[in-house]
């Protein structure tokens, strides 16, 4: 089931067609790739024509704070996912990243170090998350699962079981820096959108994931080195998770242990959901902000109607539930072109 999943992204070669069949067909697949954007645009409008408060820079200017994590976060989880894997241990890489970061500080170790010990950290979780499903061939919905709760031990005993304050403040001060009266954390998730759309768009290496992700057997035939590119992607995506805990330290300035969980889900609902927008049944960068943003104007409009808090969940399980049943099903029409 998890492979079915996965392959969503792959890519696929469809049959020859005449010029005619393909122009008769374009424009019903371009709009399709941007009905997601469309919906975005619409439900924004509704909510500032239902709620006043969306007519306010400050609410607008919260929301994308807000979600500068859950960007990040959702970015990452796009490498693997595009590779045809699952990699569920990056939001609690972020906290033991953090967790080292701020433990090690507070005990007088410098910053440049602290910083190279939670990266490091990041690495050795990629590395060990790779060999464990490249080379030994476990799941990696189980692998990455083991690692998340291994993490999940691991900051409890480096944090004493409570909340650690007191950040690092050049940490505090370049993460929250304003640029634009946006805040850095928020930059930092817009250049990592780029540079992933960039990479997955305009480059090699990002076809070849997508090719591994579809076929791997295919890939080997076709001379790609499977096994160290996807190793490479959990590596990368260890890492990214590690630098994203960082940005996480510096935003919040303390670390509490148990929070890793409120962070696992809403990334892989954004990074299924993006699969849906500009690039149809593959996981993508710009999708991913695109669905990131959808979901917290949800989010948003039902919380300022006042919905309780246990809404939120049921929002976002809905949402990566339609978001995979999307993906298939987008996956399964191009496949039929």
């Amino acid at each position: 089931m998890v492979a079915e999943v996965a392959s969503t992204a792959g890519p696929t070669t469809p049959p020859p067609e005449t010029g005619a069949a393909l122009r008769s067909r374009a424009p019903r697949f371009i709009g399709a790739n941007w009905v997601l954007v469309l919906i975005l645009a619409g439900l924004f409008l509704l909510c500032m024509i239902a709620i006043p408060q969306f007519r306010s820079w400050g609410l607008i200017a919260g929301m994308l704070n807000s979600q500068s994590l859950i960007l990040l976060l959702a970015l990452v989880a796009t490498v693997v996912l595009r590779s045809g894997g699952f990699d569920l241990s990056i939001s609690q890489t972020m906290v033991a990243s953090a967790a080292i970061t701020i433990v090690l500080s507070k005990a007088g170790v410098p910053l440049l170090v602290s910083v190279s010990a939670a990266l490091g950290l990041g690495a050795v979780v990629g590395l060990i998350n790779a060999l464990l499903v490249v080379k030994v061939g476990v799941d990696s919905f189980v692998t990455t699962l083991g690692s998340y709760s291994a993490l999940a031990g691991l900051c409890y005993f480096v944090t004493g079981s409570s909340i650690v304050s007191g950040a690092p403040q050049e940490l505090v001060g370049v993460v929250r820096a304003p640029i634009l009266g946006i805040p850095a954390a928020t930059w930092f998730a817009w250049l990592l959108a780029l540079i992933l759309w960039y990479v997955y768009e305009k480059t090699p290496l990002g076809r070849y994931l997508l090719f591994i992700g579809g076929n791997p057997a295919s890939a080997r035939l076709a001379g790609i080195r499977v096994d160290r590119i996807r190793i490479g992607a959990y590596l990368v995506s260890g890492l990214l998770a590690a630098l994203v805990g960082l940005v996480f330290l510096g935003w919040f300035g303390a670390v509490d242990p148990g929070v890793g969980s409120q962070f696992m889900l809403q990334p892989l609902a954004a990074a299924f959901l993006g699969t849906t927008a500009v690039v149809l049944g593959r996981f993508n960068a710009l999708g991913t902000v695109i669905a990131v943003y959808l979901l917290v104007v949800g989010i948003t409009g039902l919380q300022v109607l006042g919905a309780q808090t246990w809404v939120t969940n049921v929002f976002y399980g809905l949402a990566l539930i339609i978001a995979v049943t999307a993906a298939k099903i987008a996956d399964r029409r191009r496949r039929v072109r």
